[in-house]
């Protein structure tokens, strides 16, 4: 290995295909292991956790006893070790090919790569994977109509190299190979993964990523007061429909003692995100069929993804298994997913610190219903300023209000919210009049086609504490 591979490959930290030991060590087995039964991997020994350079023994006897190691497991699991010196002291590179001896156990067990950990399955689990391992690893798979370089975007590669803190390389290529991006078998070519990442027109390639959001009056499907489709790359999507629920579920503003104003959502944010993270990284996307459905009703949120848990419904909540282990480790390394496994118990937890419900449907199609609570007035306890915003708003209500400080137009505040016109026109706007907080301009000719709407002096109590 090369010293500038070397560089790179420990810049950009541990993930699903790299993992750091500072020695040899009780759990280099399960490493191997873990490599073996997904897609390969290497092993740096002598560097930290958090990427710190420290050396480590290089003779003989330590190489001997990692290929003892290898040997052990059942079945056999063939390495290559090799020593480079970096930065001025040695450090062992152990490559681990995956195996097509699937599953591979060592004394501790089964193990399988979850993004940058090591996680212990069942042998049954396992075997069920590798029966299904070609759909298993859709995101692994070579996209065969991508045609690089004509097709990848560099400014979405280089917005992602930003957000994760990984150096730009001298070379691409190898940088998206070591992520899994691209592959290298047969000449180079584009995964799934880097075309749903990186990809300029990624309905050429793969059609069915979308986000569909809805926006729903009422409790069923009957009226649609606002609806958006991104079919961008997972990043942009994912933050778009994110901004979509923000826009349309309500916030209460509670200021304490004269402080800077507390926002509270009426779902916790952090529970959106991850419901909304999970739809994307373990939906199925061999299922062309449907894509992502985000649907906002007066009641609940409802998130559907296309795909089955992979393991059995009694470990749902206990174990994770990554249908798309690529998309898992990229969103990782964005800091937007976090532990293994913990994603729906950190969901439950917080519904229930707030009492509000949650639901999970683990049939054909993965589905995560979030009540939305009813709005009340907060009370607040004695060495608080009672100072709570009378009435609830969403966060296009309070940004209209904000908006419209000066007189504006229907038209005006359309353009300005980018949301369907009948829901600002028919919805937004006169909810917002019958509550005192905007008047007409022309309030005699109330269908004007000069008339305006400006902030009143109760709507303006509310932009104050935005």
């Amino acid at each position: 290995m090369k010293k500038k591979e070397l560089k790179e490959l420990i810049e950009q930290g541990e993930g699903y295909f790299v993992e750091f030991k500072e020695q040899i060590g009780v759990s280099l087995d399960k490493e191997m292991v873990a490599f073996a039964n997904a897609s390969g991997g290497k092993i740096v020994i002598g560097v930290t956790d958090r990427g710190k350079i420290i050396g480590c023994t290089t003779d003989n006897t330590v190489r001997s006893k990692i290929q003892d190691i290898a040997n052990n497991c059942d079945p056999r699991i063939p390495i290559h070790i090799e020593t480079v010196r970096y930065e001025g002291v040695k450090l062992l590179v152990v490559s681990v090919d995956e195996s097509f001896d699937k599953p591979v156990r060592c004394s501790k067990g089964f193990f399988l790569r979850e993004g940058p950990n090591s996680q212990k399955l069942t042998r049954n689990e396992i075997l069920t994977l590798a029966a299904g391992a070609g759909k298993f690893k859709f995101d692994m798979q070579p996209c065969r109509s991508f045609n690089y370089p004509e097709d990848f975007k560099d400014t979405k590669w280089r917005h992602f190299l930003d957000k994760t803190g990984i150096a730009p390389p001298e070379n691409s290529e190898d940088l998206l190979t070591n992520l899994g991006f691209a592959e290298d078998k047969a000449g180079f070519r584009i995964t799934n993964a880097g075309a749903l990442f990186f990809g300029k027109n990624i309905e050429t390639y793969i059609r069915h990523s979308f986000i569909t959001c809805v926006l729903f009056k009422g409790t069923t499907k009957t009226k649609i007061l606002d609806r958006k489709d991104f079919k961008s790359d997972l990043l942009s999507n994912y933050e778009n429909a994110f901004r979509f629920l923000q826009q349309h579920l309500k916030i209460e503003y509670l200021i304490e003692g004269g402080g800077p104003r507390k926002e509270i959502p009426e779902i916790p944010l952090e529970v959106l995100r991850e419901a909304l993270v999970n739809a994307i990284v373990h939906r199925d996307y061999f299922e062309e069929g449907a894509g992502i459905l985000v649907e906002v009703y007066d009641d609940s949120v409802e998130i559907t993804n296309p795909g089955r848990l992979l393991f059995d419904s009694s470990k749902f909540g206990k174990l994770s298994v990554a249908r798309n282990p690529i998309l898992f480790d990229a969103f990782h390394r964005l800091g937007i997913t976090e532990k293994i496994g913990s994603g729906i118990n950190r969901m439950r937890q917080a519904m229930a610190a707030r009492n509000i419900e949650v639901e999970f449907d683990t049939g054909d199609f993965f589905i995560v219903t979030l009540a939305r609570p009813e709005t009340t007035q907060k009370e607040v306890t004695p060495h608080v300023t009672p100072q709570v915003t009378p009435q609830a708003l969403s966060d296009v209500e309070l940004r209209i209000l904000g908006f419209c400080h000066e007189e504006r137009s229907a038209s005006e505040i359309i353009n300005f919210t980018g949301m369907n016109p009948d829901y600002i026109r028919k919805d937004i706007i006169p909810k917002l009049i019958e509550k005192d907080f905007l008047v007409l301009t022309i309030p005699d000719k109330p269908r004007s086609p000069h008339q305006k709407y400006i902030l009143t002096e109760a709507g303006m109590k509310h932009v104050k504490t935005m």
